[in-house]
């Protein structure tokens, strides 16, 4: 009997063998981790006078710790499912969060807790909380551009957006299937109509492994939502949240945004004067330009803004429009000029940037704004938000940054920006926030870089 070779199997080892490196990856991840933590606190007994200790060898003798993380990090399934990086990074913290409880409690029932430093075990768990997400993100990357870490799945979806996302992300891993023998498909909802996907969904789960389904409400975030059964009636139940009804959710938003304001001060005041200092030196006319914004409840308050226009700008506007009629269109789809005369050279710049919104830490201070959250509408946009989007928006306080600003796109409408305020307070979460700042610096940065 002739062998015949099996195709598949060259994938299938692959797969295996990238999970295998990303399980390594997180061991070292933890081993330098621990590392680093003792390095630091011998260097604090060295300068004190206190006795130090062999630090590789401390490290790799912890081994609760290259037991306990690595086993919930399987119960959360990060190893057997291909996360989104920030999805999985929000995983991995809460697997450190509770492998570190894990670990005090053993030390305790063991009476270890002598033995081990609680300097070394609490500046470890924080190394772990940045070094093993960027490890892990700089490793997948890897994998996948030398051909391992690849899935091919297929996508039944007329949303370009949707593919692009999902092939271009190299984190998770996949690419366009050649065969329809693909284990994994996506099913978008919004490709068809009901009885239609339904039927799809019918052939695609008795031929494939697993279905990835795209259900037909975008304007809702499921993976924050619990799901239940009627086990009677075979119906499912999600449970949508709405959480910035919660006062308790409200008590957090409102208090880590004034520890937020408190810690970064230090590191923002200096980069304030100076942006001050350049707009002073760039043109006549005070440093600080305010304008009435809608906030909390339709209230009117006063935003901060860097001054980025000449003080007489509304005089070159009116000449500019006279000599660029089609500027006056390009204004009504998205509340802003293309080329807009009035502002200075250092105010392109802090535009660019978005610097110039930093003087908001001001508004965050009178607690009329957070650091993120919808956009401050102006006053003379309160009818075109409409009734119905007013009592959304406007439930909440406007952020320095939002959603909108890190959504990648270069323009958005007027009411591309309205749906996507709504989505974040519909969505609303502190990891979301959080997120949204990191991309935020990302996006800065992008833009400092950008020629």
């Amino acid at each position: 009997m002739k062998y015949r070779k099996n195709k598949r199997y060259p994938k299938y080892l692959k797969e295996r063998i990238s999970k295998i490196v990303l399980f390594l990856t997180d061991i070292f991840g933890i081993f330098l981790s621990l590392y680093l933590g003792f390095f630091l606190v011998n260097l604090i007994y060295h300068f004190t006078g206190y006795f130090s200790r062999n630090t590789f060898e401390l490290s790799i003798k912890l081994l609760p710790f290259y037991i306990i993380i690595p086993s919930i990090f399987f119960y959360e399934g990060i190893y057997s499912v291909r996360f989104d990086f920030w999805q999985e990074t929000k995983l991995v913290l809460r697997s450190l969060l509770l492998s570190f409880v894990v670990m005090l409690a053993y030390l305790a029932v063991t009476h270890k807790t002598q033995n081990y430093s609680r300097a070394v075990i609490i500046i470890s768990f924080f190394m772990m909380m940045f070094l093993i997400p960027a490890i892990k993100n700089f490793v997948k990357k890897m994998l996948f551009r030398i051909g391992y870490w690849k899935l091919g799945v297929k996508i039944i979806s007329n949303n370009s957006d949707i593919e692009e996302e999902i092939f271009n992300n190299e984190y998770m891993g996949y690419i366009k299937s050649r065969r329809e023998e693909g284990s994994i498909v996506f099913v978008d909802s919004h490709s068809s109509d009901v009885e239609e996907i339904r039927k799809r969904l019918e052939i695609e789960i008795q031929s494939k492994d697993k279905v990835m389904f795209i259900p037909f409400f975008n304007e809702y975030q499921f993976s924050n939502s619990n799901i239940f059964e009627l086990t009677n009636t075979r119906t499912n139940l999600v449970v949508l949240e709405n959480r910035l009804h919660s006062k308790y959710r409200m008590f957090i938003n409102i208090t880590y945004n004034y520890i937020l304001a408190v810690v970064l001060m230090p590191l923002l005041l200096p980069i304030v004067g100076f942006i001050a200092w350049l707009v002073k030196r760039d043109s006549k006319g005070p440093v600080f330009f305010k304008q009435e914004r809608l906030g909390i409840n339709g209230e009117v308050f006063l935003v901060y803004k860097f001054r980025t226009m000449y003080i007489d700008g509304d005089e070159i506007l009116k000449k500019y429009l006279k000599e660029n009629p089609q500027e006056v269109e390009n204004y009504s789809i998205y509340h802003k000029y293309e080329n807009d005369p009035r502002i200075t050279k250092i105010g392109k710049f802090l535009r660019k940037t978005s610097a110039d919104e930093l003087a908001q830490i001001v508004n965050v201070f009178k607690g009329e704004m957070n650091f993120v959250g919808p956009r401050p509408y102006m006053v003379t946009e309160k009818d075109m938000i409409g009734d119905f989007n007013e009592k959304i928006i406007l439930r909440t306080k406007p952020g320095i940054t939002g959603l909108w600003q890190v959504s990648g796109r270069n323009e958005l409408t007027f009411d591309e920006r309205i749906e996507l305020d709504k989505w974040y307070i519909n969505n609303w979460s502190l990891w979301m926030d959080f997120v949204i700042l990191l991309k935020t610096v990302k996006v800065v940065f992008d833009k400092v870089g950008a020629k």
